[in-house]
């Protein structure tokens, strides 16, 4: 028997002023969905939210030789599931992280350039867009979620990995209105928490399929 597709779906803890953060309901949700699948074995991560263990976290994800690591961060603001394309060479706070850390403007790496996520992120849009608003974005922020995604796309590109990586914003859900107090004070957009979690269930499950025909064609070549 062919061994399961290892997929990753980390999530972050709380940070700033939400008392929650949406990605780890979500998170569990397609964890609980995929765990008796027959061909992903799936795994879950809290990522903390402190510039100083990001990269040691995001290496660490590696040491199971995951083929496919999804990430999911809060974008409060954002009025639809963001799928990005683009990690930036920069430390920005918004905010403090959770150790009280401001950073402005300071680089990543050194000398460093932006990196894109190297995904048909077209196919993955069309595919989420059947269960939730979606589209692809070229911002991923400049604070912990494009730290994630810079730290990750940046092993793949230096290691020249094979693991499939992709970063999604999400904005709260419907699950947490009446439940987190910013949403009592802020306009903020909300999606279906259904629809967030199909959408990923069905990425995930087309990425296990583009491997999964690549190892077949690698196996009659």
């Amino acid at each position: 028997m062919a061994s399961k597709i290892k997929v990753i779906l980390t999530s972050f803890e709380q940070f700033y002023k939400y008392k929650y953060n949406p990605t780890i309901t979500v998170s569990e949700k397609v964890e609980n969905i995929l765990k008796y699948s027959n061909v992903l074995n799936i795994s879950t991560k809290v990522m903390q939210c402190k510039y100083s263990t990001i990269k040691n976290e995001v290496y660490h994800l590696y040491k199971s030789d995951p083929d496919i690591i999804l990430s999911l961060g809060l974008g409060a603001a954002r009025t639809s599931l963001n799928i990005e394309s683009l990690a930036q060479n920069e430390y920005n706070s918004i905010a403090p992280d959770n150790e009280g850390i401001v950073l402005k403007g300071n680089p990543i790496i050194e000398n460093g350039k932006d990196l894109l996520n190297t995904l048909n992120l077209k196919d993955l849009e069309s595919i989420s867009n059947n269960y939730v608003s979606s589209t692809i974005s070229n911002n991923a922020g400049k604070f912990m979620c494009n730290a994630n995604f810079y730290w990750n796309q940046y092993k793949i590109n230096n290691e020249n990995l094979n693991t499939k990586y992709l970063f999604i914003h999400i904005p709260f859900t419907d699950e947490y209105v009446g439940k987190e107090p910013v949403l009592k004070n802020e306009d903020l957009p909300i999606l279906s928490e259904n629809g967030i979690v199909n959408a990923i269930v069905n990425i995930l499950e087309h990425l296990s399929k583009q491997i999964i025909n690549s190892k077949t064609s690698e196996i009659k070549v």
